[in-house]
């Protein structure tokens, strides 16, 4: 469910048109986790993360979007936690980042959405294999 809220959030904050200034904040937690990965701070990736996510539902501008998708992140947050320092350095989940805020400042709804969803689909998957092979599914 959080996957499709958020890619319907990417797809909804390209077609709003958005220019540098309101996607200053997508930018600067994108900038963020970059420069926390090259030091190896995880704590300071995943602050970072929860912002851009935050802030991508936020551009959505759909408010009962926004609502559901704060209930929804906690459980997010505790997986995440659980598993931040067994996984891979999440380099590709900045890459993805990127690509999807250039997607929405080019007015790419399809390609942000898209995009979103696959990268959420990721880390689903890389998360969930973590969390059962350490039988930790009861988070």
């Amino acid at each position: 469910m959080l996957t499709e809220l958020e890619s319907l959030a990417a797809a909804q904050a390209a077609g709003h048109g958005h220019n540098a200034a309101t996607l200053t904040p997508l930018a600067r937690a994108i900038d963020l986790m970059d420069r926390a990965l090259a030091l190896n701070d995880r704590t300071t990736w995943a602050e970072a993360d929860d912002t851009f996510h935050r802030e991508l539902v936020r551009l959505g501008g759909n408010s009962r979007v926004i609502a559901i998708v704060a209930l929804m992140q906690d459980q997010v947050r505790r997986a995440r936690t659980a598993t931040l320092y067994l996984r891979p350095l999440p380099s590709r989940s900045n890459a993805d980042h990127r690509s999807v805020y250039e997607a929405i400042a080019h007015g790419h709804a399809e390609l942000a959405r898209d995009i979103h969803r696959a990268h959420r689909k990721a880390a689903k998957a890389m998360l969930l294999a973590l969390l059962q092979q350490r039988d930790l599914t009861t988070l």
